[in-house]
């Protein structure tokens, strides 16, 4: 019968009975300055490098609060099998939005300065990924903001 060419003993099959695990990467994504690195190390120099340009872009401009803050801002970045890195959304609390109203677009125009990077591999693929980047918002209102 026509079923039988259904089988699983195909040895065409064989390599699809894999388990393959799409909530991690074989490496993951990095800028130039990284690329050469591998697994964790690699993993905390990208952490690392977006961290540092974010850090500089939110540096430039003087925001200016009256009442201290001490919270966390996630930004949800994708970083897409092509290289490019989009942001997702921003995760913020009220109180941020109402002491740093500006601080949302600042974040944007930090992420689109960001260069491509090399996507992330799985199997020896690229991959599109998600990437939450928390940011700790320490302000002192006598002191700089970041």
């Amino acid at each position: 019968s026509s079923c039988n060419d259904f089988s699983n003993n195909n040895t065409k099959n064989q390599k699809l009975d894999r388990k393959i695990d799409f909530n991690s990467v074989d490496l993951s994504p990095a800028f130039l300055s990284c690329e050469a690195l591998g697994g964790t190390k690699r993993a905390e120099c990208f952490r690392k490098e977006i961290c540092k340009r974010i850090t500089n872009t939110l540096n430039e401009p003087d925001f200016i609060v009256n009442d201290d803050i001490d919270e966390t801002v996630v930004v949800h970045l994708m970083i897409y099998k092509t290289g490019e890195i989009k942001l997702k959304r921003i995760q913020s609390s009220k109180n941020i939005a109402d002491k740093l109203p500006l601080l949302d677009s600042v974040l944007k125009a930090s992420i689109k300065k960001l260069p491509k990077v090399k996507p992330a591999m799985k199997e020896n693929l690229s991959v599109t990924t998600q990437y939450k980047l928390p940011i700790k918002i320490s302000i002192n209102s006598s002191q700089p903001p970041f």
